[in-house]
């Protein structure tokens, strides 16, 4: 028995709705994050930005400014949870970044921090226990069903 009166499921079908909602956009985020690290790498461009913030929080994000080829400056965030070895840096410091010619403000990345996936294979992970476990809830949200439209 529910502590607050009778559990109340959702139809399945939402349920199935929701999760591929879901499901999906995971797999999109993860495509995406997995499409701006190889940009990085393919056509990646290593200039020196000046850290013009540092949020020491969680996710140790740093805020630099830069120039880009072209000659804009730009201002981005760096680090997405890879941290560079040694010590934080602090406001004025001036770091190697390596940003994408395409969209340097958005995919900006520390050089000296080592090339991963972290986040795509977290995101990856994921996706694939949505794809697996939507199916499964929805198995037994439709046995439940049943089960109640026949007893």
């Amino acid at each position: 028995m529910a502590l607050f009166g009778t559990v109340r499921r959702p139809p399945a079908k939402l349920f199935v709705a929701m999760g591929v909602v879901v499901v999906c956009g995971f797999a999109v985020a993860t495509w995406q994050v997995w499409t701006n690290d190889n940009a990085l790498r393919d056509r990646g461009r290593q200039v020196t930005a000046r850290v013009t913030g540092v949020d020491l929080g969680k996710k140790s994000r740093v805020e630099v400014e830069f120039r880009t080829s072209d000659g804009r400056q730009v201002r981005s965030l760096v680090g997405q949870g890879d941290e560079a070895p040694g010590p934080r840096v602090q406001v004025g410091d001036e770091i190697p970044i390596v940003y994408d010619p395409r969209h340097p403000d958005h995919d900006v990345r520390d050089a000296r921090a080592p090339e991963n996936h972290r986040i795509a294979y977290i995101l990856l992970g994921t996706t694939l226990f949505g794809l697996v476990g939507v199916p499964l809830a929805t198995l037994r949200l439709l046995r439940e069903e049943r089960r109640k439209g026949t007893g």
